[in-house]
């Protein structure tokens, strides 16, 4: 006597599959986001961190940070190669590397975690530079994956930008504008629309939100990567 055997049909399997097709998709990027935001969120803290540790350890050396000449030059060109060597100075020696590139295309000094900076521009009062937490990959855009810092060279922008005297680098501050002080509604509109007026519309408020919360990516930060 033969048992009679169960089995699922052709039409049955095909569901099940289209099921679990469908909540993959909306769950794998969920997840691959939340990886990503936490990834995000410990290199910058560790770069900010590592940053300001390498300005102290720096003056143990050579002095105080308020001592040190701002780098400038009438040649835009010119003055970013002096900015990239004071980097290489004054931090780099304190705070180390995993490999550099410097020739006339391109200056990156890239880190031991896949992340990199970039010296942007320099005057007087302040040196600004990006943080790319994935190095040269995509999608390479200011909030997203690329965020903004400063150092600042005399009191009137560090007390503009980080809220008091005694800070030499921090948050992006773009120029004339205080942005220490800001409400988080705020910080959050400017990090998505920039101000308004249209000016600094590219992310540059987010790093400000981003210290403002802890160096996390929140659920309402307003830029999706």
């Amino acid at each position: 006597m033969y048992k009679k055997l169960f089995a699922f049909t052709l039409a049955e399997v095909l569901l099940t599959m289209t099921i679990v097709g469908v909540v993959a998709a909306m769950t794998i990027p969920t997840l691959h986001y939340s990886r990503a935001k936490k990834e995000y969120s410990a290199k910058l803290k560790n770069f900010y961190s590592r940053v300001n540790n390498a300005i102290l350890d720096m003056e143990i050396d050579k002095g105080s940070f308020r001592n040190l000449n701002p780098v400038t030059d009438a040649d835009v060109v010119v003055a970013k190669n002096k900015a990239f060597q004071w980097w290489l100075d004054y931090i780099d020696p304190y705070m180390g590397h995993a490999s550099i590139i410097n020739n006339a295309n391109k200056k990156v000094i890239y880190f031991k975690d896949g992340s990199s900076v970039r010296i942007n521009y320099t005057n007087q009062t302040f040196l600004e530079v990006t943080y790319d937490v994935n190095g040269d990959k995509s999608p390479n855009r200011i909030g997203f994956d690329q965020f903004l810092f400063v150092f600042a060279f005399d009191d009137t922008h560090r007390k503009s930008c980080f809220g008091n005297v005694n800070t030499n680098f921090g948050p992006y501050c773009p120029l004339g504008q205080s942005i220490a002080g800001l409400t988080r509604e705020t910080l959050i509109k400017r990090c998505k629309s920039g101000n308004d007026d249209g000016t600094y519309n590219n992310g540059t408020w987010c790093v400000k939100l981003l210290e403002n919360d802890q160096w996390e990516f929140k659920s309402d930060y307003p830029l999706k990567f």
